[in-house]
């Protein structure tokens, strides 16, 4: 696709999918791949230095993480053993990479934002600041919530069930590959609203088409909850009660912000 090169310091509502560079020209697919490559090292160079600062803390931050489990044990046992002498080396990179992503969130969550940004009308991107906080929030909130919520009474239940038929002997390695799957996935769906609301933002999805499909929302986070919750009632209920408060807080927000930008729209039109 050509343009014509904008005039210097005029302004145009370009097409959506369209990004344009400084210079007013319509970029190419070698202008996209350099700056989406640019972003990827920036955010790969983020998880890299914290990594680093976490392998420094490994021992604390491995003693913080196992917390959640002494508790849900009997008082006096061990807490986790290892069957390897590389357990305790493979586990300290693990948790380092682990800290390293979550840790780096905010950089990483920027960048993907700074890339999508060109995309946006031009009204739309001043959005992309609350976007980017509003991403981060949720992620950390969602790895908060697995944490000192689900992560506790899941392990209540499994070990107190486990004990009916025998001894918790639970190895390092299967502890942290628990906490792995557990904090990527409760800080990934915590993004629901994020995307939900960006959809409607770019008219993929309406106001009207969202509030029609509770019956089936109510459903699905319901076998989210199965899927990705311990197999008790408890933790089951917990997740699937803030998944759907999240998606009502998102129909909610885009009901605002389409009061916002339809007054917004009518004065560029005008």
């Amino acid at each position: 696709m050509t343009q014509e090169a904008l005039p210097e310091g005029a302004q145009s509502e370009n097409t959506r999918g369209e990004r344009l560079i400084s210079d007013g020209k319509v970029m190419s697919i070698w202008d996209h791949l350099s700056e989406l490559r640019g972003r990827l090292v920036r955010s790969a160079l983020a998880v890299v230095v914290f990594f680093g600062i976490a392998l420094a803390f490994s021992q604390q931050i491995i003693l913080f993480l196992r917390q959640p489990l002494q508790d849900a044990l009997p008082p006096g046992a061990d807490v986790l053993h290892f069957t390897n002498p590389l357990d305790v080396f493979m586990i300290d990179l693990k948790v380092g990479f682990l800290v390293g992503i979550v840790a780096s969130a905010p950089v990483w969550i920027y960048q993907f934002w700074k890339f999508f940004e060109p995309a946006l009308y031009p009204r739309e991107r001043r959005y992309v600041l609350p976007f980017i906080v509003a991403s981060a929030a949720l992620f950390f909130s969602g790895i908060a919530f697995c944490y000192f919520v689900i992560l506790p009474s899941s392990l209540d239940f499994l070990i107190g069930m486990g004990r009916e038929v025998g001894t918790p002997m639970i190895t390092i390695r299967d502890y942290v590959s628990l906490l792995f799957l557990m904090i990527f996935s409760f800080g990934i769906v915590f993004e629901a609203p994020v995307v939900i609301v960006l959809l409607a933002f770019l008219d993929i999805l309406s106001l009207e088409g969202l509030k029609s499909a509770r019956r089936y929302v109510v459903v699905g986070t319901i076998i989210v909850a199965a899927f990705m919750a311990p197999p008790d009632p408890v933790s089951q209920v917990a997740m699937s009660v803030p998944l759907y408060g999240m998606y009502e807080v998102s129909i909610l927000l885009i009901r605002l912000l389409k009061k916002k930008k339809k007054p917004t729209a009518e004065a560029d039109a005008s």
